[in-house]
């Protein structure tokens, strides 16, 4: 046709096979990917919560772009509206506003020169639930931790920190006898190895106690740096350090450890703690008044419990959770009531 590029051919795509014969190309439109989503997330306050859950993880784990996230987020709000999305709008302010701290604190020499910490200073209550864990952090490194706080606490008077060591992302550099490797790992895995500077052999239950994590995970973790060369289990449950690598020489870099973990908690690990609000309000109860039905501690829970409190908890959700204390020996079921076991 006239006026048509002549190269446009070589931009022809083909219907897909199960494309509508009787409409043409341009009279498909593609499909709404947000409302598509929506369905399979069953509403928008689920789809906007798995949304934040994700950016959450993006953050904490610094595979984000700041500028790509800034423009989704606009896009969504026009789409939903500034109300549905202001936490995940905090959530970006303090990515912006750690930086601005970071940058500071660095300026104003307000650290000693040595190890550099920076740190990603959260608005905790408007962020999804994160995972809590332990870890103690070498000393050395613990003491630029303690100077950072001290350095916050100069810039944002009347403000501090609250760690959560066991997050973020630690650049390594590592010089062995025939080689040397930077790495880029996340916390537990580079505690691991820094306690190897102190001796080269630590046995899982040394590793354990002194990094306050545990050994179920210590050694799942510790993997990472027997996949290569740098650590051997030799005997079984003691791990030593190899200075040298017989297949190993020169530089290497290794991005970062290939197990990531979410940040936050998972819906399970977030109804489990829910649950355990319910369980101190039916304690009470059936200290109080002995024994009970399913249906009376339902109804109570709903009049004290869930009164003034968003969480919610159904009949067959409730029974399967007191069954659950029954098969625990932590409540006794009979005649239709449960009540507490005398000897506890």
């Amino acid at each position: 046709e006239e006026g048509e590029d002549p190269r446009a051919w070589t931009k022809w795509e083909p219907d897909p096979i199960d494309a509508d014969p009787s409409k043409t190309s341009k009279s498909r439109r593609s499909p709404d990917i947000i409302s598509l989503l929506i369905s399979i997330y069953g509403s928008k306050e689920l789809f906007i919560k798995e949304y934040q859950s994700v950016l959450c993880n993006r953050i904490l784990s610094f595979n984000y772009d700041l500028t790509r996230e800034l423009r989704n987020l606009e896009l969504l709000k026009l789409r939903f509206g500034e109300s549905q999305l202001g936490n995940c709008e905090v959530m970006l302010k303090d990515v912006q506003d750690s930086k601005r701290v970071n940058d500071l604190i660095k300026s104003e020499s307000l650290m000693e020169q040595g190890v550099v910490v920076s740190g990603m200073i959260i608005s905790a209550q408007y962020w999804p639930q994160l995972k809590e864990a332990k870890l103690a952090l070498p000393p050395d490194v613990q003491q630029r931790v303690d100077s950072y706080t001290q350095a916050f606490q100069t810039v944002k008077a009347s403000r501090t920190l609250n760690w959560m060591p066991q997050m973020g992302l630690v650049d390594l550099d590592i010089e062995l006898k025939n080689r040397r490797l930077s790495v880029m790992v996340n916390p537990v895995v580079a505690t691991i190895i820094m306690h190897f500077q102190d001796k080269e052999r630590w046995t899982l239950e040394e590793l354990s106690s002194a990094m306050q994590v545990p050994s179920s995970v210590l050694r799942r973790r510790i993997t990472f740096w027997q996949n290569y060369g740098i650590i051997r289990e030799n005997p079984p449950g003691t791990y030593v350090l190899l200075e040298e690598g017989a297949d190993h020489h020169g530089d290497v870099m290794i991005d970062s450890d290939e197990e990531t973990e979410s940040a936050t908690a998972s819906t399970q690990e977030m109804r489990e703690e829910e649950m355990q609000m319910f369980w101190v309000y039916v304690q009470g109860m059936l200290t109080n008044l002995d024994s009970l039905p399913l249906e009376r501690i339902h109804s109570m829970l709903k009049m004290f419990a869930m009164r003034d409190n968003p969480i919610e908890i159904s009949l067959q959700e409730l029974k399967a959770f007191l069954d659950s204390k029954v098969r625990t020996q932590q409540l006794l079921f009979s005649g239709g009531k449960y009540k507490l076991p005398k000897n506890r």
